[in-house]
């Protein structure tokens, strides 16, 4: 069958649907926003690193620190490995503290809801009906 005659074949109805959310499971919240926020501790780990080595590979590093010994300190240095291993640290932190302000998100949500009745959205739903084929039309 042509592409022209499938799309005779087959018709879309649109039809405008409003639904009303109430409640959103915090449990689910609670998996989606930790599965977030530790991928995008490593996301931001590994670009730390990687500007790291940027930023020693072209001497920017070496400039900040003169820079920051040109305002009276006698020396100043980045310690790399320290600093990752603080930014890990807190980054774990990071996680629990994002994870658990959507989840008490969700419940705030869920109280108010309570007493206003839920959030209307208006959604447009697509339906696909298909038509039979008519006599003397051929599949192929």
């Amino acid at each position: 069958m042509s592409r022209t005659a499938e799309s005779t074949a087959q018709r879309r109805r649109v039809r405008r649907v409003t639904r009303t959310i109430r409640d959103i499971d915090a449990w689910s919240v609670f998996k989606v926003g930790l599965v977030f926020h530790a991928a995008l501790y490593v996301v931001l780990l590994i670009t730390g690193v990687l500007l790291w080595n940027v930023g020693s590979a072209t001497g920017t590093i070496d400039n900040v620190e003169q820079f920051l010994e040109s305002f009276g300190w006698d020396s100043f240095t980045f310690k790399g490995a320290e600093l990752f291993r603080s930014f890990a640290i807190l980054g774990i932190f990071g996680i629990a503290l994002g994870t658990g302000l959507w989840v008490l998100g969700a419940v705030v949500f869920n109280l108010i809801t309570e007493l206003v009745g839920g959030v209307r959205v208006t959604v447009l739903e697509e339906e696909v009906v298909a038509r039979p084929v008519e006599p003397g039309q051929t599949h192929g």
